[in-house]
Parts: C-alpha cells; sequence; structure tokens
C-alpha cells in the first residue's frame, strides 16, 4: 500500500486534464479500431453477398439463353458482356463519384430480386447516362451488358446499344458481330454483310483468326440465304478450318450443321447425314441442347437418301 495516498490525489488533481485527455485519447483510439474492424467485416459480408447476387444472376441468365435457339459461343459472348459489365458496377459502386457509386449500387441491389434484365435496365441506363464523362473503354462495356441485357427482351434496344459501343470504338469486332447477328434477324441482309465485312477487314488487319472466322461463318450465312450455295460451302469451309485451328469445338460444330444444311438442300442426303452426325458429336460434348435437333435432323437426311 502506498505510505503516502495524499501524494497520489494531489498528483491527480494537478494532471487531471492531461490524464482525461490520454484516457479519452485511448478510447477513442480503441473505439475506432472496433469501427474499422466492424466495417470492414460489414464490408466483406455484403461483398461477398454482393458476388453471390452476381453468380446468381448469370446463372439465372445462362438457363434463360439455354431456353432458346442460342449458338453455344454466342451464349458465352453474352454471358461474359454482362458479368464484366456487372464487376465494373462493382468497381464505380466502390471507387467512383457519389454521384456514380449510388448509381451503381442501385445496379447492384437489384441482382437479386425481379426479372432477369427488366430489373437492371432502369438503373444501368442512369449509370450509363451519368458516365458519358468517364473512360471510353469503360462505358463501352457497360453499353455491351446493356445489348446482352437486352437481346432477346428488346433485340431493337439490344442492336442500339453495340452500336453506340462501336460508334465509341469503331474497331470493336465483338460488337461488330453482334451488330451483324442482329441485322440479320431483322432480315437487314446488306446491314448484316456490311458488318461482317468490317469484322473480316478487322481481323486481317490484326491478323485475327477468330474474328476471321466469325466473319466468315456471317458471310456463309448470308450467301447461303442469297441461294449463293457454293459461295456459301466456300465461305463455310474457310471459317471450319480457322475453328478446327484454333480449336474451338463450337464454330466447328456450327460449320458442320450449316454445311449439313447446305449438302441437303443441294441433295446430297448423305453428306447432310455425315456433317449433322459430326456436329452432333460435338454439341453433346459441349453439352449444347440443339445437338438433338440435329441428330434428329441427320436421320431423316439419312432416311429420304435410301
Amino acid at each position: 500500500m502506498d505510505k503516502h495516498p495524499q501524494n497520489w490525489f494531489y498528483w491527480l488533481n494537478d494532471y487531471a486534464p492531461a490524464v482525461g485527455l490520454i484516457v479519452t485519447g485511448a478510447f477513442a483510439v480503441i473505439g475506432a479500431g472496433w469501427a474499422l474492424f466492424t466495417w470492414q467485416k460489414s464490408k466483406a459480408g455484403s461483398d461477398q453477398k454482393t458476388i453471390g447476387h452476381l453468380n446468381n444472376l448469370l446463372d439465372r441468365y445462362r438457363a434463360d439463353l439455354d431456353q432458346r435457339d442460342t449458338e453455344l459461343a454466342q451464349k458465352e459472348a453474352l454471358i461474359a458482356q454482362l458479368k464484366a459489365m456487372l464487376e465494373l458496377a462493382q468497381k464505380i459502386a466502390a471507387g467512383a463519384d457519389d454521384k456514380l457509386a449510388s448509381r451503381a449500387r442501385a445496379l447492384l441491389a437489384d441482382l437479386e430480386p425481379g426479372s432477369l434484365g427488366a430489373a437492371l435496365l432502369p438503373d444501368l441506363r442512369a449509370l450509363i447516362q451519368d458516365y458519358e464523362q468517364g473512360p471510353i473503354k469503360d462505358l463501352v462495356q457497360l453499353h455491351m451488358g446493356e445489348g446482352a441485357l437486352t437481346y432477346y427482351g428488346d433485340p431493337q434496344a439490344s442492336l442500339a446499344a453495340y452500336r453506340r459501343a462501336h460508334a465509341l470504338d469503331p474497331e470493336n469486332t465483338e460488337a461488330i458481330s453482334l451488330i451483324g447477328v442482329l441485322e440479320l434477324r431483322f432480315g437487314n441482309l446488306k446491314a448484316a454483310e456490311d458488318a461482317f465485312r468490317q469484322v473480316l477487314d478487322l481481323g486481317r488487319i490484326r491478323d485475327d483468326q477468330g474474328a476471321i472466322a466469325v466473319a466468315y461463318a456471317g458471310l456463309g450465312f448470308i450467301a447461303m440465304t442469297w441461294g449463293d450455295l457454293e459461295e456459301a460451302v466456300d465461305y463455310y469451309n474457310q471459317a471450319l478450318a480457322l475453328d478446327k485451328e484454333l480449336g474451338r469445338k463450337e464454330g466447328i460444330a456450327t460449320n458442320y450443321r450449316d454445311l449439313g444444311v447446305i449438302a441437303k438442300k443441294q441433295g446430297d442426303f448423305d453428306a447432310a447425314g455425315d456433317y449433322l452426325n459430326q456436329a452432333l458429336a460435338l454439341n453433346k460434348e459441349l453439352g449444347s441442347k440443339e445437338g438433338m435437333a440435329l441428330n434428329y435432323t441427320g436421320r431423316r437426311c439419312r432416311r429420304r437418301s435410301r
């Protein structure tokens, strides 16, 4: 026990303000540390929840595409565009100015509820409108995401979104090829042909064999639609050779299918069946539901040839 307790009393009395500041500071540091720990824990939980919602949305989007007559490569491209757009929205929500961050958070908040696309579009379009002065590459990505979201529900809006992406990035072969695909859906063969020829030119300039293969396949479909079957076969064979080089099984399967369709039109049912069965084998390997339709088509071709 202290022999002079009165000394402690006088000491505390003299230094009470300093002691108070020290104690207050200590509690403030502890409180701030706890608040930071709690915030980080909450933020980590929120980030994990957002990532979970993002993955759930992508799964729903993939399931929606599986119900439609969509090429496997095209499905993967649309899913990749949507995923990149949502990941960009996460970055904007975390690091942009207050208005943009608020827009991005509103978009991400709609990942879980509502219907796919319809729930996200208003907030995505609001973010795009406010982001007009942002980096061009990010704005292009937002437009590509809008194109993916509206591809089936509102193909005119999808076409407009890809055109905006193309206007900002004139050498974006992915946007141009999707413009070509959508123009085909609307029956605008000349506009589609222009788009695929542009992809072909850019592919040759860059030595981008993947883009060249896509262009050849698109031009082959247009030639087949025009009734020029020999030219179509030539385009498809060039696309097939490139896809084999690149190991792109989805492209190979599509080319086999289209060559089978042409062979059937030409009355060569044996060749048609062979092409379609090769397409079927690849589609089964890739898990593409369109393979079943090809199987039935191939069998009909075989039966008719006997």
